[in-house]
């Protein structure tokens, strides 16, 4: 590189249809400054300053300008529940855990049915939000928020939505917001449960281990001196 510019250095005399190709490249090089006398450092473009973060990854990963403001991170990363809990969540609403549905998309011949309703094909909105054994959860939890609730279609519309209940709700405790972490993990158990191992489980069985989930996960925090959980019930 010159002081007046890029000095390129061709092989060969250029074709008429190749002059305004390399027209193009010297406008882009002229963009450039040339090389330093400093030893060369990598720049992370999606950070201002042009630091590498875990951070500021995750969001160029998982936002976009339509979903930016509405990706429910707070409802993923930020409840009191254990981590692989909060990371089968993330896969859930990206419907990226290992339903028959996913299967079939990476080619594997499989004839999906439903493990805990047997009626229709294993999909995430399906199986996450409208099997019959599903409704039934949601609809335990629901009567216990006495809230009136719409089924969104997808996993990742209900958690947007989710946010509302604690304003409906008024309160300041904040054990409602690990309910649907509580009834997809518990689901995904027993779904596991009766295709891996067959057994299944009675729909009261299912609800009972939904509440016991739930308990375990608020116990400390939330319940206090609560003994059991039948006081736990009663409390919410």
């Amino acid at each position: 590189m010159s002081p007046q510019g890029w000095d390129l250095i061709f092989r060969r005399a250029l074709n008429d249809w190749e002059v305004d190709r390399v027209a193009g490249l010297l406008h882009t090089l002229n963009a450039f400054l040339g090389v330093t006398e400093s030893p060369d450092t990598p720049i992370w473009k999606m950070h201002k300053k042009g630091i590498f973060s875990l951070k500021f990854c995750y969001w160029s990963l998982n936002s976009n300008q339509a979903m930016e403001m509405e990706w429910p991170w707070k409802l993923i990363w930020k409840i009191k529940v254990p981590h692989k809990v909060s990371g089968f969540i993330w896969l859930a609403i990206r419907k990226a855990c290992l339903t028959h549905e996913v299967l079939q998309r990476r080619g594997i011949q499989i004839c999906s049915r439903c493990f805990m309703c047997g009626e229709e094909a294993e999909v995430n909105s399906h199986l996450f939000l409208h099997c019959r054994t599903t409704a039934n959860l949601w609809d335990m939890f629901l009567c216990i928020l006495g809230v009136n609730w719409v089924m969104p279609k997808i996993t990742l519309e209900l958690l947007r939505q989710w946010e509302g209940v604690g304003r409906r709700r008024r309160s300041k405790e904040d054990w409602w917001k690990c309910i649907p972490a509580c009834i997809w993990w518990t689901l995904w158990k027993e779904r596991n449960e009766r295709s891996h191992d067959g057994k299944l489980n009675s729909t009261q069985k299912i609800k009972m281990n939904s509440l016991s989930l739930l308990y375990f996960w608020c116990k400390q925090d939330l319940a206090g001196e609560v003994a059991s959980l039948v006081d736990f019930k009663a409390q919410l």
